[in-house]
């Protein structure tokens, strides 16, 4: 009368839905009552993969709303670098520089400092990463694919953050740089 837990093994797959059926007749005729649950192996992965699912929904959303805010620092740099640097895009202007050269300048120094700071966040990753393992004597390879693409989104990220402030910077009309203070 108290079961807790009963396990069945059979030889062939195709037989699941019979010994199923007949497994809950069994426990229904000895019983009279539907109170168990018969799970079957397709049904427990169907559970770790909604699961699963689930938690890269989850871990997906914190990646986004971290890249859109690793975006903002990097806009918010930029806009510093160019404040800063106004009488230096004068100087470039009035010598001959074209809007397209302070915009590719500006553009290219998003990008490497955004892949400045993905090598270094991968970089302490792993570092951290091989200390658990070694902590927990288990092993687990960092994949190369997996930094690849990290920096490759870090740069993106650069890229495209480091767009207004280049527009910016670009568009600054020579005379009034060169005056400013």
């Amino acid at each position: 009368n108290k079961i807790m837990r009963m396990l069945c093994y059979l030889k062939s797959e195709k037989d699941i839905p019979a010994v199923k059926q007949k497994i809950n007749q069994l426990l229904l005729r000895k019983f009279s009552k539907d109170d168990f649950t018969i799970q079957t192996p397709e049904g427990i992965l169907s559970m770790i993969n909604n699961i699963l699912t689930a938690l890269t929904g989850i871990v997906s959303g914190i990646a986004a709303i971290s890249l859109v805010v690793g975006g903002i620092g990097i806009m918010n740099i930029m806009l510093v670098a160019v404040n800063e640097r106004v009488r230096e895009i004068g100087i470039r202007k009035a010598i001959g520089a074209k809007n397209r050269d302070i915009f590719i300048q500006f553009v290219v120094e998003a990008a490497f400092i955004s892949f400045i700071g993905g090598a270094l966040g991968i970089l302490s990753a792993i570092v951290v990463s091989y200390i658990v393992m070694w902590k927990l004597n288990a092993y687990s390879p960092v994949p190369m694919i997996a930094i690849i693409m990290a920096l490759m989104v870090s740069s993106v990220v650069g890229l495209v953050s480091g767009v207004y402030p280049a527009m910016r910077a670009a568009g600054l009309p020579p005379v009034e740089a060169l005056r400013y203070e």
